[in-house]
Parts: C-alpha cells; structure tokens; sequence
C-alpha cells in the first residue's frame, strides 16, 4: 500500500513540475484566436534571430576569404622585395614556385628562365655554382619593345599566375 502510495505522490510530483508554455486560452473566440498569434509572432522572432545569426556568419566568412585574398596579392614593389629574398635558392626550387618558364636561354655559366605575360615578361638569371645553378638576379619588363611597363596590368597577371607569398614545401 505504501508502495502504491509513493507512486501515486511521485507520479503527481513529476506531473506538476511540467512547465507549460503559451497555453490555449478557451474562455472566448478572441482569447482562443489571438492566443495562436502570440504563438506565430514569436515564431517568427525565432526566426529573424536565426536567420540573424546566419547572416552574421556569412559575412563573417566573407569578410575572412576577403582579407586573406587581399594579403596574398602583391604590388610591384612587393614582388621585387619578394625576389631579392629569394636570392640563392637553387634552380629547381624556383621552378616549384614558377613551373615551367616560355624560354630557357644557356650561355656559358648562366641560365636565364624568361615567362612571357601579356603585359610583362619575368626573367630569372641563374649563375652556374659547385654543379647546381643558383638564382642570382631577375627582371621584370615590359612585353613589348616599344612601350614602357604598366605596372598595374603586370602585377595583376604576377598574382594570378604565381604565388610568392610563401616559400613551397
């Protein structure tokens, strides 16, 4: 019988410490209807939270790609200072930054790799040292003879074609 009763209390215990959200107003029409309103309003403020909180996230996201996009990107000046540090770095290093240059040119000791862009030609000079060839001086020139060089156009065609930013593996 005790048995029966501590089960009947907790039973009733467990019943009435059940929260009830929005509950159903019966005593009119209008307490009844307005009642599912309150329920479709915060419906929908649960929703411009989440979709707040998504469109945070994207420009979050964005705002990242952004700024590692941007850092990558090198001007003229970058790109020269970026190359006097590469001075010394053997012959196939370069080339795993560079790929495969559009002329090789040998005369004697040096090597010259030339990569022809539409608005600049890169050339590395490469100095004959103890068997391996060691980079040793570069230039970046116009394409055509008789024009000077748009730095702007050639610095475009650099970023998009190599990455000097970091050094490869």
């Amino acid at each position: 019988m005790k048995i029966y009763l501590y089960l009947i209390l907790f039973f009733s215990l467990f019943i009435s410490g059940c929260a009830k959200h929005n509950p159903i107003d019966f005593s009119s029409s209008e307490a009844f209807f307005s009642s599912f309103n309150e329920k479709e309003i915060i419906k929908k403020e649960n929703k411009k939270i989440t979709v707040g909180k998504n469109s945070l996230k994207n420009n979050v996201e964005k705002t990242k790609k952004q700024i590692v996009k941007k850092s990558i990107l090198l001007n003229i000046s970058s790109y020269e200072k970026k190359l006097k540090e590469k001075i010394g770095f053997d012959e196939f290093t370069m080339l795993k930054i560079f790929n495969e240059p559009n002329l090789k040119i040998k005369h004697g000791k040096i090597k010259n790799f030339q990569f022809h862009l539409k608005f600049c030609h890169l050339d590395l000079f490469f100095l004959n040292e103890d068997e391996t060839y060691k980079f040793r001086h570069f230039a970046i020139r116009s394409s055509s003879m008789s024009t000077s060089l748009n730095k702007e156009k050639c610095v475009k065609e650099l970023n998009s074609r190599f990455i000097l930013a970091r050094d490869p593996k």
